[in-house]
C-alpha cells in the first residue's frame, strides 16, 4: 500500500529556498476578523438604507433621550451630602440653627434626618431666646470658638404696576466672603440698616427680583412684618438658600426698631477649622441643629449615629437605585417591542441577500452576524446620541429652573456618568435583543424557497401557545391579586398579605410576557377565520397569517403600547370618577372665590372691592385657634375659643376633636364646629346671603333669621351649640398624659337645624364647612369673627368672565386664590390627550412600518393586478387593508391585556375615599371606570388613519415586466 507524498513547501522564485508556511489564524481573530467584516457591512447597509436606519434610531432615541433626561434631573433634585454645602453656607464651615428646648438627635445632614430627644437642651451662655438672630450672634460665636454670621429669612410685599408681588428676603453680610451663597455681580454690597425707621434700607435684588418688577437700581416701597421700609438698590446679587431663591438681600433686619426676629434662619460658622462629627454631637446638647460641611462631605458611620436617626435614613440610596433600575428595565422592554418590527422588516428585506451568501458557502453565524452588527451600529449611535441629547435637554431645564423664585431641581446639575452608561448599554442591549429573533431564524432560512420568492412562515409551537396562555392566566392573578381583586394567597400561598406590589410588579410581567407568546397562534387562527371577511380584508388577514414572521413583531409592539395605554388611563378614569363624586362646590356656578393667607399674605377688603362692577361679599368665619392664622405662633400658654355641635348622649369636652385631649376619642361627637374632622372653620354670614347662596325656602330662611344653625348631613331637628374657650400651653413638653383642657362655656343653647345636602352648592363658600350661622342673630351675637375669603360676582346673575378673573389675580397678586366656580373639571384633559397622541404616533410608525415591507414584498403580485387590469385604487384598498388588519388585532389585543392591570390599579386608586361631611377620609367601594371612548379612538381612529396613510402611499404603477416562460 503506497502512502501518499507529504506537501512540498513551495520554493522561493528569486533564491529558491523554502516558503515559510503561514500559521492558521486562531479562533479569536477568526471571530475578530468576520465581526470586523459584519460591522463594516453594517455600517454600509445602514448608509444607503437611511430611511430604515433612521426609523430604528428614532425608536431607540426617544425612550433613551426621554429617561436620560429624568435621571438626570432627578439625581439633580437630589441634593445630599457635599452638593448641599453651597446653597447652604456657601464657604463656611457649617450652618447652625436656632437651638430647641431639648437635646437633637440628628444625623449628617440635619434637614433629612432629626429630631429632640427628652432631655432638656443645656443652656447656652449669654443667649437670650428673645432676642434676634443678629443680637445672638456673639453668644453662639463663643460658644463654637469661631466667628459666626448671622442670616435672616424674611418676606416682604410691594406693588409693580398695581400687581402684588410677593418675594422672599436675606439678611446676611456677604462681605465676610460666602463664595455661591451670595456672590456679587455689580454695584457694591450693601450697608447694615440704621435705627431710623424713616431712613432707606441698602438692598441688592437678585435675577429674581429683577424677573418679578424689581428695579436694579433706585428705590422700591416694601412691606416686611408689618413694617413700612424703603429700599434702595445699589447692586445685583446671586444668592441661594436651599430650595428658595431670595429676591433681595439685606445687610442687616428690615426690622431695626421693631419685634426681634428669633427664628426663621441661622447662623454660618466662618473660618478655617472644620466642624467635626464630635463638635456636631456636642452642639446637639444644647439644642442646636448643625449642618457641618464636613460632615457632609465626609459622612460617620452608621454605628455613630444615634440609632433612631440611622434607621430613618437607611434604605434611600436603594430604593434610588431601585426605580434607577426599574426605569432601565422598562426602557429595554419598551425599546425592544418598538424596534423589533424595524429589524424584523430589515431582516426580510434581506433573505434574497443572505441567502446567496448562504448557497455560496455562508455559515449560519455569519449570517446571524450580519444582521447583530446592523443593530449594534444602530443601537450604538442612537444610544450615544440619546444619552447626549438627554443631558443637554436637562441641563437646559435645570438653567430654566434656576430663574424661578422656587426651584424644583434646587441642586447644582448632576451628571451620573455611570448611571447614563448603563442606561445607554440598555439601549444597546434592547436592540440586539430585537435583531436577536428575526437572527436567529437564519438557522431555518429555506434557501431555495427564498431564491425563487417563497417564504412562507413555519407553523406555530402548540407548546410555545400553552406556555402563553399559562403565563397568561398566572399574570392575571397575580396582578390582579396584588391588589385584593381575587385571592393570590389561595393559589399561591407563598406570598404574604404585604407583597401586594410585588404581586403587581411579577404579575403584570408575566402577564405581558404571555400574551406575546400567543400572538403567532392568535395570527393563524386570524387567517383561517379571515374568510368571513371582505376581500381586501381578507387577503390582508391571509398575508398576516402567512407572513407571521414580520407581522408577528408589529402586532406585539401594538399590543404592548395599548396595553400599556389602557392600563394608565383605566386607572386614571376611575380615580378621576371618584373625584367627580366627591366634588364639593366652592360657591354658587359663576361666582369668584378670593382666598389668601395670613400676615403679609392675607388679602385686604379694599384690593378685592376694585374689581370694577362687581359685588364683593367678605366671608367671615368664626375665630379659632390663633396659632393657625397668626403670623407668628403663640409661645405661651394661652386660651382657645371654640364652637362646637354637642350630639345628643356627647359633652363639649368630647367635641374638641383629634383626642386632644381624650385617650379614647369619639369621632361622632366632632360632627362640626371648630374642632370638628373637617376644615374646622364655622362661616357666620348674613342671612340673605345664606339663603341666596343655598337657595333654601321662604320656612327654611325664616328658621335662619331666627339664628338657626344650618348643618349639611346631618340627620337632626334641633342640636345643641356650646360656646367657649379651652386651655392649651404650646411650650408643654410631657406628652405622656393628656392635658387638662381646663373648658369654660360661654354659651350653651338649644337652636333648631336646617339641614341642606352634603354637597350642596355654594355651602357658605367655604371648602369643607360643615355648619353655617346668620350673623346679627340671639344665636351669633357677639361672636368672634375673622375675614379671610371673599365672595365676587356680577350683579346681572351672569359668570364672572375671564378677563375679570384675570385683572383681581393681577391685582392681588399670584400668591392669593382666584377661583370661579365652574364645576368639576378634568385637570387631566391635557395629559389623556398628550397620551393618546403619543401611543396613536408609536402605533402609526409600527404599522406603518410592517405594511412597507409587506408591500416591498407584494411588488411581483402587485405587478400582476395591475396587469390584469387592478387600477391603483383598487391595490390602495389592498394597502389599507394589510394596514387596518395589523392595527386592529394589535388595538383589540392591547385593550384585552391593559384591562387586566387597569381592574387591578384602579381598586387602590378609588379604595379610599372622601367625606364631604367631614373632611375625612373614608373607607370607599372601589369604583372602575373603562374609558371606553379614548381607547375607541385608538382602537378605530388610528387603524382608519393608518389605513389611510398606507393607501396614500400607493401613487405609482407597479413596473410590469414580460415573463420568461
Amino acid at each position: 500500500m503506497s502512502t501518499a507524498a507529504p506537501p512540498r513547501p513551495e520554493l522561493d522564485r528569486v533564491t529558491g529556498t523554502p516558503e515559510p508556511v503561514a500559521a492558521e489564524p486562531s479562533r479569536f481573530a477568526q471571530w475578530r476578523s468576520s465581526w470586523a467584516v459584519a460591522l463594516r457591512m453594517a455600517r454600509r447597509d445602514v448608509r444607503r438604507h437611511t430611511g430604515r436606519s433612521a426609523l430604528v434610531v428614532v425608536m431607540v432615541l426617544l425612550p433613551t433621550l426621554l429617561l436620560s433626561t429624568v435621571v438626570t434631573i432627578a439625581y439633580t433634585s437630589d441634593v445630599t451630602g457635599a452638593e448641599k454645602i453651597p446653597a447652604t453656607m456657601g464657604t463656611g464651615q457649617a450652618f447652625i440653627d436656632p437651638p430647641d428646648s431639648g437635646r437633637v438627635l440628628q444625623g449628617a445632614d440635619p434637614s433629612q434626618a432629626g429630631g429632640s430627644g427628652p432631655e432638656d437642651a443645656r443652656a447656652i451662655p449669654g443667649y437670650d431666646r428673645d432676642a434676634s438672630l443678629f443680637d445672638n450672634a456673639p453668644a453662639v460665636s463663643r460658644l463654637v470658638g469661631a466667628d459666626v454670621v448671622p442670616l435672616q429669612r424674611f418676606a416682604i410685599r410691594t406693588t409693580v404696576d398695581d400687581r402684588r408681588v410677593s418675594l422672599d428676603g436675606l439678611a446676611l453680610d456677604g462681605t465676610v466672603g460666602l463664595g455661591d451663597k451670595l456672590r456679587l455681580v455689580s454695584g457694591r454690597w450693601p450697608a447694615a440698616p440704621s435705627g431710623d425707621a424713616s431712613a432707606p434700607v441698602e438692598a441688592l435684588v437678585t435675577p429674581v427680583g429683577i424677573a418679578r418688577g424689581l428695579p436694579e437700581r433706585g428705590t422700591v416701597r416694601v412691606t416686611s412684618e408689618g413694617t413700612e421700609r424703603t429700599l434702595a438698590v445699589v447692586g445685583v446679587a446671586e444668592a441661594q438658600d436651599g430650595w428658595s431663591v431670595p429676591g433681595v438681600v439685606t445687610a442687616g433686619l428690615l426690622q431695626a426698631d421693631g419685634p426681634a426676629v428669633t427664628g426663621n434662619g441661622g447662623w454660618i460658622v466662618l473660618g478655617n477649622d472644620p466642624v467635626t462629627w464630635p463638635e456636631v454631637r456636642d452642639l446637639n446638647t444644647y439644642g442646636l441643629r448643625v449642618a457641618s460641611a464636613d460632615v457632609l462631605a465626609n459622612p460617620p458611620s452608621p454605628d455613630q449615629v444615634p440609632r433612631e436617626i440611622a434607621e430613618m435614613t437607611s434604605g434611600d440610596d436603594a430604593r434610588t437605585g431601585l426605580m434607577v433600575g426599574l426605569a432601565a428595565v422598562m426602557l429595554l422592554v419598551s425599546t425592544t417591542l418598538l424596534v423589533g418590527p424595524a429589524f424584523a422588516v430589515s431582516a426580510t428585506r434581506q433573505r434574497r441577500t443572505l441567502a446567496l451568501a448562504a448557497s455560496n458557502g455562508a455559515h449560519t453565524p455569519v449570517l446571524r452576524r450580519t444582521v447583530l452588527a446592523q443593530a449594534l451600529v444602530l443601537g450604538a449611535g442612537s444610544a450615544v446620541l440619546g444619552v447626549t441629547l438627554g443631558v443637554g435637554l436637562a441641563r437646559l431645564l435645570v438653567l430654566w429652573d434656576s430663574t424661578t423664585q422656587y426651584p424644583s431641581f434646587g441642586g447644582p446639575f448632576d451628571v451620573r456618568l455611570p448611571v447614563l452608561l448603563a442606561v445607554a448599554a440598555c439601549a444597546i442591549a434592547s436592540t440586539l435583543v430585537a435583531a436577536l429573533i428575526p437572527a436567529r431564524r437564519l438557522g431555518r432560512l429555506d434557501i431555495v424557497g427564498v431564491m425563487r420568492g417563497q417564504s412562507v412562515s413555519p407553523r406555530p409551537s402548540v407548546l410555545v401557545f400553552a406556555l402563553g396562555a399559562l403565563l397568561t392566566a398566572a399574570g392575571s392573578v397575580l396582578t390582579l391579586g396584588g391588589t385584593g381583586v381575587v385571592d393570590a394567597r389561595s393559589v399561591l400561598p407563598m406570598f404574604s398579605s404585604d407583597s401586594g406590589e410585588m404581586l403587581v410588579v411579577v404579575g403584570a410581567v408575566v402577564l405581558i410576557v404571555g400574551s406575546l407568546l400567543l400572538v403567532p397562534v392568535l395570527l393563524a387562527g386570524l387567517g383561517r377565520l379571515g374568510g368571513r371577511l371582505p376581500t381586501s380584508l381578507r387577503m390582508a388577514a391571509r398575508d398576516i397569517a402567512r407572513h407571521r414572521a414580520r407581522s408577528a413583531p408589529s402586532v406585539a409592539a401594538v399590543l404592548a403600547v395599548v396595553a400599556g395605554l389602557t392600563f394608565g388611563l383605566t386607572g386614571l378614569a376611575s380615580d378621576t370618577e371618584q373625584n367627580r363624586r366627591e366634588y364639593v362646590p366652592s360657591t354658587l356656578p359663576g361666582e369668584v372665590l378670593v382666598s389668601g393667607g395670613f400676615g403679609e399674605g392675607a388679602i385686604r377688603a379694599d384690593d378685592v372691592a376694585a374689581a370694577p362692577g362687581l359685588t364683593v361679599a367678605p366671608d367671615p368665619v368664626f375665630a379659632f385657634d390663633p396659632a393657625r392664622y397668626a403670623e407668628t405662633p403663640p409661645q405661651e400658654a394661652y386660651r382657645v375659643p371654640f364652637l362646637s355641635l354637642v350630639p345628643e348622649g356627647c359633652t363639649p369636652e368630647q367635641t374638641l376633636g383629634w383626642g386632644m385631649f381624650q385617650e379614647s376619642p369619639q369621632e361622632r361627637c366632632t360632627v362640626a364646629g371648630t374642632e370638628s374632622t373637617g376644615t374646622g372653620e364655622v362661616p357666620v354670614l348674613p342671612a340673605d346671603e345664606i339663603v341666596r347662596r343655598l337657595g333654601l325656602d321662604p320656612a327654611a330662611a325664616a328658621k335662619v333669621r331666627a339664628g338657626a344653625a344650618v348643618v349639611r348631613g346631618l340627620p337632626v331637628d334641633t342640636v345643641r351649640v356650646v360656646r367657649g374657650t379651652y386651655a392649651t400651653d404650646p411650650t408643654a413638653t410631657d406628652s405622656t398624659q393628656a392635658p387638662d383642657p381646663d373648658v369654660r362655656l360661654v354659651q350653651d343653647v338649644e337652636v333648631p337645624v336646617v339641614r341642606v345636602p352634603p354637597t350642596g352648592e355654594g355651602f357658605a363658600g367655604v371648602l369643607g364647612a360643615t355648619v353655617v350661622f346668620a350673623a346679627d342673630t340671639t344665636t351669633s351675637q357677639g361672636w368672634p369673627t375673622i375675614n379671610r375669603t371673599f365672595t365676587v360676582r356680577d350683579p346681572s346673575g351672569a359668570a364672572v368672565s375671564d378677563t375679570a378673573v384675570e385683572q383681581l389675580q393681577q391685582r392681588l397678586g399670584d400668591e392669593v386664590g382666584v377661583q370661579r366656580e365652574d364645576g368639576f373639571q378634568r385637570e387631566d384633559r391635557v395629559v389623556v390627550a398628550i397620551l393618546l397622541a403619543v401611543f396613536g404616533v408609536l402605533i402609526l410608525v409600527v404599522t406603518l412600518t410592517s405594511t412597507a415591507l409587506t408591500l416591498a414584498e407584494q411588488q411581483t403580485d402587485q405587478a400582476t393586478l395591475a396587469a390584469l387590469g387592478a387600477t391603483r385604487g383598487t391595490r390602495r384598498v389592498m394597502a389599507a387593508g394589510q394596514a387596518f388588519v395589523l392595527t386592529a388585532v394589535g388595538c383589540v389585543l392591547g385593550v384585552a391585556v391593559g384591562l387586566v392591570p387597569g381592574i387591578a390599579i384602579a381598586r387602590p386608586l378609588t379604595s379610599q375615599g372622601y367625606d364631604p361631611l367631614t373632611g375625612g377620609s373614608v373607607e370607599g367601594t372601589g369604583l372602575l371606570v373603562v374609558p371606553w371612548l379614548s381607547l375607541l379612538v385608538v382602537g378605530l381612529l388610528v387603524p382608519v388613519v393608518a389605513a389611510g396613510l398606507a393607501a396614500a402611499g400607493i401613487r405609482r404603477a407597479p413596473q410590469v415586466t414580460r415573463r420568461a416562460t
